[in-house]
């Protein structure tokens, strides 16, 4: 299938460059391997390869060995050093940064998720992205047809809305509204994800 009907590029995210790290940040023994045999695959068929490096306090000592793992793959890399809590507002990923690799995102400018992209999870279940997830449209239920929901779906999930209403920062804020709700359920310090958090600090 990935022959006939080649993608534009699959993206995996590497969590270590070693068994122990990899393994040991997803809790799945021989994670790594798999994701190394499925990379092999994906080369040996020539799809095209982007890596997305995620780098924790569990892996930092790791980095230049995570680009070197990329290049050895021909494939285009991404870092990722600022975590977001899960969707569901689990703080845990937070506890997992590695200090020195917390990127400054630039102004929000928009999302087309939910417009161009969408996310499907096992069951079928479309969303706009893998963060706002409200309001899903099952495909197994309404199939395809159901998609053309999702523009005013994601649309709605983008108002300034709970915490974030009435912010006279918003104009300058660095997260969507879906990731700050994320933000908020996970009780994460303002100063993580909000602009607020920047100026307590001054």
């Amino acid at each position: 299938m990935l022959r006939n009907r080649p993608p534009h590029k699959v993206t995996v995210s590497l969590y270590g460059a070693t068994p122990d790290s990899f393994d040991s940040l997803t809790r799945r023994k021989g994670a790594f391997r798999l994701v190394r045999k499925g990379l092999d695959a994906a080369r040996a068929a020539g799809v095209p390869l982007e890596l997305a490096l995620i780098i924790t306090r569990h892996n930092a000592h790791e980095v230049d060995a995570m680009r070197a793992f990329a290049d050895r793959y021909g494939a285009r890399r991404t870092e990722y050093g600022t975590i977001s809590p899960t969707y569901t507002g689990d703080p845990e990923p937070l506890a997992a940064q590695a200090p020195g690799f917390l990127h400054k995102t630039s102004v929000f400018q928009g999302c087309p998720a939910g417009h161009t992209f969408f996310h499907v999870d096992p069951h079928g279940l479309a969303t706009m992205c893998k963060v706002g997830r409200e309001n899903p449209v099952d495909l197994v239920t309404e199939g395809l047809d159901g998609l053309r929901r999702l523009p005013r779906i994601a649309d709605a999930q983008m108002l300034r809305t709970g915490g974030c209403g009435g912010c006279l920062l918003s104009g300058t804020c660095r997260v969507c509204r879906p990731l700050a709700k994320a933000y908020q359920e996970a009780k994460a310090p303002l100063n993580t994800y909000c602009r607020h958090g920047k100026e307590d600090r001054r």
